[in-house]
């Protein structure tokens, strides 16, 4: 594995358009405006990079994603991170999407023509079979984990470290957007990643809330690397902003 690094990192996502280089903020050096990675927004690039300084070799990179509580937009960190990446890297960056799909009856058997990565090592496919290309996103692959509403205890911990260290052949980055850590296999998630940021809610997520998920994570044999402060508003008004 390749363990990142532990100094913490905070990042600032703002929801307001951006109206000065000063109102996004990172606790590492980062490298902004290079190449296609100008196009997103600098707080993902600043996250990218300030994960990116906490590496300790080259080895491919597993990323989990996950919050204190519901309604963070963890997702969206995740996604955003995940596209930087992509444009940064050689090969295709994986995205996976651990959360459950609400169980609906079928009014008829049919199968999804895109398996999960579940359903492919359970057939035997090539883990291959379970990705498709990103929308509006170059060199970014996305998969779902698996069926129903808990994924990742369907799949188990034993097959989860077999399935990333076969996925780790052909991706420098791999990203997992997981549920809260209030579920308990989110959180035992950690331990098979090479650390874990927080994404909290701005006015809504608690400082103990966050303490607990951090000690938690810790305590399963994962590590918390950072905290995303998401939705955070500016107090100025949008014209003061301008320059």
């Amino acid at each position: 594995m390749n363990r990142l690094s532990t100094p913490e990192l905070t990042i600032l996502r703002k929801n307001a358009p951006v109206t000065g280089p000063g109102e996004d903020h990172a606790v590492a050096p980062v490298r902004i405006g290079i190449g296609a990675i100008s196009r997103h927004h600098p707080s993902f690039v600043q996250l990218y990079y300030a994960i990116e300084a906490r590496r300790t070799s080259a080895m491919p990179l597993v990323v989990q994603f996950t919050s204190p509580t519901p309604e963070t937009g963890a997702s969206t960190i995740a996604s955003g991170y995940a596209r930087v990446a992509a444009d940064d890297c050689a090969q295709p960056v994986l995205y996976i999407d651990c959360n459950g799909s609400p169980t609906k009856a079928p009014k008829q058997k049919t199968e999804s023509p895109i398996p999960t990565l579940f359903d492919a090592m359970r057939r035997g496919l090539p883990l291959s079979d379970a990705l498709t290309p990103a929308r509006d996103a170059k060199n970014l692959l996305w998969a779902r984990l698996g069926p129903g509403e808990r994924p990742l205890m369907a799949l188990g911990g034993d097959r989860l470290q077999s399935m990333l260290d076969m996925l780790r052949a052909n991706h420098p980055v791999i990203v997992l957007d997981t549920p809260p850590t209030e579920a308990p296999e989110s959180a035992a998630v950690s331990r098979y990643c090479d650390g874990s940021v927080l994404v909290v809610a701005a006015g809504r997520t608690k400082q103990w809330e966050i303490e607990s998920a951090k000690a938690l994570l810790e305590r399963l044999g994962g590590q918390t690397v950072g905290v995303v402060l998401n939705r955070e508003r500016s107090v100025l008004p949008r014209w003061m902003g301008r320059r």
